[in-house]
């Protein structure tokens, strides 16, 4: 059953998104929050959350500084970025943050409840008529990594550690961390979590 977290400010945006993914299915569980700190209690309380949809500019924060904090508590949670503005960087910075899709708050409802469907099927989302836009071409390439490192990284999404990896792959734990910064150089990642969620937004990773 699909549990999804809405993050945002402004209680119209929170109840009208509300109202929206019920009448599509009423027995989503959805869940609200106006700040950074209560979407991680709520993820940290319900780790059947799966899809948050987060405002792109909380005030005080810039939500994308905090995606990381969101996936260490949750490494499999998927995050959408909602936004008023729709400017190619916008878009192209929130994707290459890792995230699985942007949904511009001026879409439909109709369209809002297409976007939600694909990305609760693992899909990206990102809008037809946004996609003239530099993540485009960063898209197709995948930035495919070459076998050793996508066992790697595979693996890591699992929750192995480097010590788990280099005894399943047979290696030693330097080779292991070698090939993980090589990997982070690959995908410009800051971080082993950061990857994970860069390499399932390309479809690296399922």
């Amino acid at each position: 059953m699909p549990h999804i977290l809405i993050t945002d400010d402004h209680p119209m945006i929170l109840s009208g998104l509300e109202t929206i993914l019920l009448a599509y299915n009423p027995t989503l569980h959805i869940y609200q929050a106006t700040h950074i700190e209560a979407a991680k209690a709520h993820i940290r309380r319900n780790p059947s959350i799966n899809l948050m949809l987060l405002d792109r500019t909380l005030p005080g924060t810039d939500s994308l500084q905090h995606l990381a904090e969101f996936w260490e508590i949750s490494p499999r949670l998927r995050i959408a970025i909602m936004s008023a503005v729709e400017s190619r960087q916008s878009i192209s910075e929130a994707m290459e943050a890792g995230v699985a899709g942007f949904i511009p708050k001026s879409l439909p409802p109709e369209t809002v409840i297409i976007a939600i469907q694909r990305l609760l099927a693992g899909q990206t989302y990102i809008p037809r008529e946004l996609l003239d836009n530099p993540y485009t071409q960063y898209a197709k390439t995948n930035a495919a990594l070459p076998i050793r490192h996508t066992e790697i990284l595979s693996l890591a999404a699992n929750g192995q550690t480097n010590k788990q990896i280099a005894n399943t792959l047979q290696l030693t734990e330097g080779t292991v961390k070698q090939h993980f910064n090589a990997i982070l150089k690959t995908l410009c990642a800051d971080n082993r979590t950061h990857a994970i969620q860069i390499a399932r937004v390309r479809g690296i990773l399922c």
